[in-house]
């Protein structure tokens, strides 16, 4: 039997963007500074804002984050009056993709 996913509602995308919006990097850079042989405790570092990760064989460190900008444009178009519009219409697109 499948599960069903229960979509989030306009508030917890906005509280969730916001989050993002506003997340730390520090966690990422302390990941980036030490060996993966090294990674204790990975699953409580607050990564959220984190989209890319790469250690290339030489030690270079690749970090890529959330577009901030574009996050807050994203989010004031959703509070907005219109951006009531967006949500609705992106939460229909999700609950058509079960």
């Amino acid at each position: 039997m499948a599960k069903t996913v229960r979509l989030p509602d306009r508030e917890a995308i906005i509280r969730r963007m916001w989050r993002l919006a506003n997340a730390g990097a520090g966690d990422a850079v302390r990941l980036a500074c030490f060996p993966p042989e090294e990674w204790q405790g990975v699953d409580e570092l607050e990564l959220d804002a984190l989209t890319e990760f790469k250690r290339g064989s030489n030690g270079v460190v690749e970090l890529k984050f959330v577009d901030r900008g574009r996050l807050l444009e994203r989010l004031l178009d959703t509070v907005d009056h219109s951006g009531e519009d967006q949500v609705d219409r992106f939460l229909q697109a999700m609950e058509g993709e079960e």
